[in-house]
């Protein structure tokens, strides 16, 4: 019996010391700038699948997934990253891309960080039982009688032990996507100090990537394009650009680009 309590005692004090993370990819969800859930659905080419997609890739690959997702029409909304000492099945990473009405989960692959050891204490009761004896000689009329008789004594007490414990560390991560629908076709950034010297001109925007089947693709806009002007109107930056579109949506546009030093324009029918 004794045996049989220690080593229910160990698993419960081991469930204590190592506690489980409900959802990591839940608790530590991250959304992308400007990735309301409003704007997720003004702006997504097709309603949430009941189920997202899955994809898999290690952490070195992220970064040129993500840019190839983005050629995809597919733009990130959030992503989660934690470090967990426990396994964590991929399905608490699907649960959080449902949750976030996401078409598209990249889960990358668990890649270890390192060991950690502790002790965690074990204490099992004790007991300690002393055993008395005597006699007792009673004399009367009748003669002399004796009696024999014995006494147990139980001490109740504690033992602890300490049980070393070593803990495998794993970073874990999803990055959750949703296919967008494009008017334009482009991701685009501001340009930066040596861009501006450059072309000497404080007003443009620089094209990072084209999407795929976009209008932007159909004109031939290239990554590393300076759009300057839309329809002779001087674009100041990437929500400059954003908002002429928006008030140009459904028409056709004239663009003023500068390629490796060369201006040239380009014409583009929007979406709407």
């Amino acid at each position: 019996m004794k045996n049989k309590f220690a080593s229910f005692a160990l698993a419960a004090t081991l469930a204590l010391a190592l506690p489980g993370c409900a959802n990591g990819y839940k608790e530590f969800y991250t959304p992308a700038n400007g990735a309301s859930v409003e704007i997720i659905a003004s702006n997504r080419a097709s309603p949430a699948p009941l189920k997202p997609a899955i994809e898999r890739a290690s952490f070195a690959e992220s970064e040129k997934l993500i840019a190839a997702y983005a050629k995809r029409g597919y733009s990130m909304i959030g992503h989660s990253v934690f470090n967990s000492g426990e396994r964590v099945s991929e399905a608490a990473a699907i649960e959080q891309g449902v949750a976030v009405q996401a078409d598209l989960v990249l889960i990358f692959n668990p890649q270890y960080t390192g060991s950690v050891t502790s002790s965690v204490p074990l204490t099992v009761p004790t007991t300690n039982t002393s055993y008395t004896t005597g006699s007792a000689t009673a004399f009367g009329p009748g003669g002399s009688v004796t009696a024999y008789g014995n006494t147990s004594t139980t001490t109740y007490g504690s033992n602890t032990t300490y049980i070393p414990v070593t803990v495998n560390r794993s970073d874990y991560g999803a990055a959750y996507f949703v296919k967008m629908r494009f008017r334009f076709g482009a991701f685009l950034r501001e340009l930066n100090d040596s861009e501006r010297q450059a072309l000497q001109t404080n007003q443009g925007v620089a094209v990072l990537t084209i999407v795929d089947d976009t209008p932007a693709y159909q004109a031939d806009i290239l990554p590393g394009d300076v759009i300057t002007m839309i329809d002779g109107e001087k674009v100041s930056g990437t929500e400059a650009f954003n908002r002429m579109n928006q008030a140009r949506k459904g028409k056709q546009i004239l663009l003023s680009v500068i390629r490796q030093g060369q201006r040239i324009e380009k014409t583009v029918h929007l979406g709407n």
